[in-house]
């Protein structure tokens, strides 16, 4: 009773607010029908349950952190995210694609992000994302090229962007051909903070082009090239670019995250009602509202309490092993963020899917 109520909340608050009525079909007007399927299933959890997600550890191939959630907790995350950041490189992070493949076929869900390289890098150089870290030799000149209002396609620039998402799309066409649906969330973190963004795809710009401006450009060119140019239909699109000025459309946008990391939470476990609240009115139309990242994980009882219905949680991956350290850089392992008892509580919490939980009609096939 209580999960229909809040469906029910959710429906009202959408038309208090003036919003848009929930879609019930992917943006992707060609999505198909094991996509459809999902985001079907993913509307109808939103409000009810929360889906339990952790992050690969994509530059350390030897690491299942899939594996470290289940020997923490006795359960497995229904979610998992991977990511193209090490894809084109020799070594870890290149055999992504196969391990979601892989957690798909046992009936889990899959998100990518992509910490997308320098585009203008040479073959056999690793490429750097950043735009304004403190030790300048991590970051990238790199810039969105904008002409007269427009992504310029023609320039140098411009092609290299489009080889960069031709050589992605045949990675995602590997996952669509095994039949995974994606939770795509490109361009993640856009707008930093203040604006200024910590990637090439949000940095601060020298033209008067508002770098908001640029990134929104780059988004829609990024989906229209996926979708109508390479013909990928398994993708679910999940906006993570923080900050309303950003926001590329509701036509291109089919979940809103946010990555929480607040260090003021100190293991109270925050539901994060205010970040949440101010997600559900991003846009014009109202869209199902995730925690795209985080460092702590809130407490389901507060997340029923004050409202806050993320869709779903994903903690970020352990920058350091072994396994048991407690240590800044490790997100699950240890207790720098959350507890034993914490974690243990809210993997077995009833308002918590995990992968076993999940239904049957997920599941890829062989």
């Amino acid at each position: 009773m209580k999960r229909r109520i809040a469906a029910v909340l959710l429906l009202a608050l959408a038309a208090s607010s003036g919003a848009a009525p929930l879609r019930t079909a992917p943006v992707d007007a060609q999505a198909d029908p094991r996509t459809r399927a999902e985001y079907a299933w993913l509307l109808q959890t939103w409000g009810r349950q929360t889906i339990a997600g952790q992050q690969d550890l994509t530059w350390n191939d030897g690491v299942d952190m899939a594996q470290r959630v289940f020997d923490d907790t006795g359960k497995y995350p229904a979610l998992m995210s991977f990511d193209f950041m090490n894809t084109w490189t020799k070594g870890d992070g290149a055999h992504q694609v196969d391990e979601a493949i892989a957690w798909a076929r046992r009936g889990g869900l899959v998100t990518f992000c992509w910490h997308w390289r320098d585009p203008s890098a040479p073959p056999g150089v690793q490429g750097n994302f950043y735009a304004r870290e403190p030790d300048a030799r991590k970051n990238t000149a790199f810039t969105i090229p904008v002409r007269d209002g427009r992504l310029d396609t023609a320039s140098g620039a411009g092609r290299q962007i489009d080889a960069d998402i031709d050589r992605l799309a045949l990675e995602l066409a590997k996952l669509q051909a095994a039949g995974v649906t994606v939770l795509w969330r490109p361009l993640h973190e856009a707008s930093g903070s203040g604006g200024d963004g910590w990637f090439w795809w949000g940095r601060k710009r020298t033209d008067g082009v508002p770098n908001a401006e640029a990134y929104v450009l780059l988004y829609r060119h990024l989906f229209d090239r996926l979708v109508n140019g390479h013909g990928l239909h398994n993708l679910i699109w999940v906006w993570n670019g923080q900050d309303a000025a950003w926001y590329p459309g509701d036509d291109v946008v089919d979940i809103v995250g946010y990555d929480v990391y607040d260090d003021s939470d100190a293991r109270t476990y925050k539901s994060q009602i205010d970040t949440y609240r101010r997600m559900v009115a991003i846009g014009p139309a109202m869209k199902p509202v995730a925690m795209s990242e985080n460092s702590y994980i809130p407490d389901p009882d507060k997340i029923r309490r004050d409202g806050a219905h993320w869709l779903w949680f994903l903690t970020w991956n352990d920058g350091r092993a072994p396994p048991g350290t407690a240590d800044k850089d490790n997100f699950w392992t240890g207790d720098y963020y959350n507890t034993a008892a914490h974690k243990a509580e809210v993997y077995h919490h009833p308002d918590v899917i995990t992968l076993d939980k999940l239904p049957a009609f997920l599941k890829a096939p062989r």
